[in-house]
């Protein structure tokens, strides 16, 4: 199927050049209810997509198609032209593709043996389901041997082959106030059986601290006191300083800072890359193939570099454009928060988000809280029904960050994030 679609694509004189992608997923899925086994299923899937670019009159236009298994030459063919014409009718400025530099082929030296993990992945879930009262309600487990090809007029030709792992757990706990249930999703690239107890048998605790956990009217909390953010709204908040340095946020002059700014009196760096062990979202190169290598893109609270794709970079007259990175890492400089120096204050520490919401153009950011910690100076108290704001380009002044460490979906750095100024509500 590849073979004739380059073809076609070589015979039709209005395609000035394309970018093929292939992925084949191979997937073990297993699903339980309490601890029983109710689904066990393999599923292959593949997924060939084409874009393809029509070069007219200092103008670049682009246009995907998807090829499915029932297509044929004569099928292929109209949808190439119905893909000429729709990039004929997107013009932008031109832009150029890039051009094959490094080709990249990580394959497995062995096949991962994608059932012997998903049993390890279910073995590990349950040794924390060892509670009373508490239990994980239901498990659903994705294991996925992932093949991606990229195939440009360029020359470029990348094969990478990747280990996905996915785990949704719902940990629910019963107590004499009322029974609750969390939702936790565990995702990563690599098995790490201990680091999959750990987590749900966090979530399984979690979910006991909401069943006893009181309210704001309950417990009175003073104004002005460090939050600590994990997690999900990190990686928001995070991403947000990521999106900041990027070519497309100049060129569209939506940025707030540029290029050797400061943006906090605080010693960090952020630092775009490619690849990071476990994280889910990382990626040898970009979707037009660029391959990604790190970029400190700030470095001790000063924006450094930008980052971006061929189009945004073309624009803005970029020597080396870097490409879209996928993950990132926060490294902090400063003298880090450990859990001895969190007690000598008041604080907050807010573990589950409902849903996080951010306002890139203000900054304004918040959501209501499912489950935080408060520490009134001598203990811990469950607290759920509040809702934190705040402005993250205020609270990023003064910042500081935490000795534990964080691995998520595409951040790896600091467990916490720890802010002031901040409205609880």
């Amino acid at each position: 199927m590849i073979d004739l679609l380059i073809s076609l694509l070589n015979e039709n004189k209005n395609v000035s050049d394309y970018e093929i992608k292939k992925i084949n997923k191979n997937s073990r899925e297993l699903f339980y209810v309490l601890k029983k086994l109710e689904i066990n299923r393999a599923v292959e899937t593949e997924n060939i997509s084409c874009t393809v670019y029509v070069n007219a009159d200092d103008s670049t236009g682009s246009s995907t198609i998807n090829i499915v298994a029932s297509d044929n030459k004569t099928s292929i063919k109209k949808k190439i032209n119905m893909a000429v014409n729709k990039a004929k009718a997107t013009l932008n400025k031109a832009y150029k593709l890039p051009e094959a530099d490094k080709n990249i082929k990580k394959v497995f030296k062995k096949k991962p043996d994608l059932n012997d993990i998903a049993l390890k992945c279910a073995n590990a879930v349950f040794k924390a389901d060892k509670y009373k009262e508490g239990y994980i309600n239901s498990t659903e487990i994705f294991v996925s041997d992932i093949t991606e090809e990229f195939i440009s007029s360029k020359g470029i030709h990348h094969q990478v082959e990747s280990l996905r792992i996915n785990i949704e757990a719902i940990p629910s706990w019963k107590s004499e106030k009322e029974e609750v249930e969390l939702y936790e999703m565990y995702e990563s690239s690599i098995l790490d059986e201990a680091g999959i107890t750990k987590r749900m048998n966090e979530v399984l605790n979690n979910a006991k601290e909401r069943s006893m956990a009181k309210t704001l009217k309950e417990v009175n909390i003073e104004k002005d006191i460090p939050v600590y953010i994990d997690g999900e709204m990190m990686e928001l908040l995070m991403d947000n300083f990521m999106s900041e340095t990027s070519y497309k946020s100049v060129f569209y002059k939506i940025n707030h800072y540029s290029r050797k700014d400061k943006i906090s009196d605080s010693d960090f760096d952020l630092t775009a890359r490619g690849y990071i062990d476990g994280l889910t979202s990382s990626r040898y190169y970009d979707s037009n193939g660029v391959v990604l290598k790190s970029k400190k893109l700030i470095e001790h609270g000063t924006v450094k570099n930008l980052y971006g794709d061929v189009q945004y970079g073309t624009y803005l007259d970029m020597k080396n454009i870097t490409g879209n990175y996928a993950v990132m890492e926060l490294t902090n400089n400063d003298k880090p928060v450990t859990k001895q120096a969190m007690k000598k204050e008041k604080h907050l520490i807010v573990s589950y988000f409902s849903s996080p919401q951010l306002d890139e153009s203000s900054g304004y950011f918040g959501g209501e809280v499912r489950l935080a910690f408060y520490y009134d100076g001598e203990k811990y108290i469950p607290l759920t029904g509040l809702s934190i704001s705040g402005n993250i380009y205020e609270a990023i002044k003064t910042v500081k960050f935490s000795k534990e460490e964080y691995s998520g979906r595409k951040l790896k750095g600091p467990k916490y994030m720890i802010l002031r100024n901040i409205d609880i509500h």
